[in-house]
């Protein structure tokens, strides 16, 4: 009898272990009504936010949260304490500015920002260094800081969307050698 216990319990550790590594999104109308730490996954898509629900903050197990096609234009401050947070969805919002609650998200591997109206990203986001895929498509991003050109771990960047000239194209391809990057043909623009 023993024996059968200690295999149900490396089961159900297997289980959680599944589970927070590969979350099963939910749909807040079913994760608010859930106990916060069985939930790893929140999407808010398209629910027409024009803020992050306060009591999100309860779920500190999370490891992927999509607030995409939504009318957000900041993140509350509790977002940093989303510790495990590997993934990160806020495209298609009202972001002019980054927020910079994100550069608390260290675990961050994955950070979609698409169809925002940014400008620019904080030297803050070097503390994301285990960011590996960072989607900016359609955000007119025009100056990328030191810190964002050395993350060791990126591997691809979406550019696509904007036309940026050449010369900034071959730049950044040059100081980020080791990163895919995803630009639309180059543009006679000035930058």
């Amino acid at each position: 009898m023993k024996f059968l216990y200690v295999i149900f319990l490396v089961a159900l550790n297997l289980s959680v272990f599944a589970q927070q590594n590969n979350p099963r999104i939910y749909p807040w109308s079913v994760a608010k009504n859930a106990h916060p730490d069985t939930i790893f996954g929140i999407t808010f898509e398209k629910m027409k936010l024009k803020e992050v629900p306060k009591e999100l903050q309860a779920y500190k197990q999370l490891n992927s949260l999509l607030f995409s096609n939504n009318k957000l234009s900041q993140l509350p401050d509790f977002i940093g304490e989303f510790k495990q947070l590997q993934s990160l969805d806020i495209s298609k919002n009202n972001f002019t500015v980054f927020p910079s609650v994100i550069c608390q998200l260290t675990e961050l591997k994955r950070f979609i920002a698409n169809r925002n109206p940014m400008e620019y990203l904080p030297e803050c986001v070097g503390y994301c260094e285990k960011l590996v895929f960072v989607d900016l498509w359609d955000t007119p991003i025009g100056t990328f800081p030191t810190s964002f050109k050395a993350l060791k771990n990126l591997k691809k960047l979406d550019l696509q969307g904007i036309s940026y000239p050449e010369s900034f194209q071959i730049e950044l391809k040059q100081q980020m050698p080791t990163v895919e990057i995803l630009f639309d043909a180059p543009c006679n623009c000035m930058r």
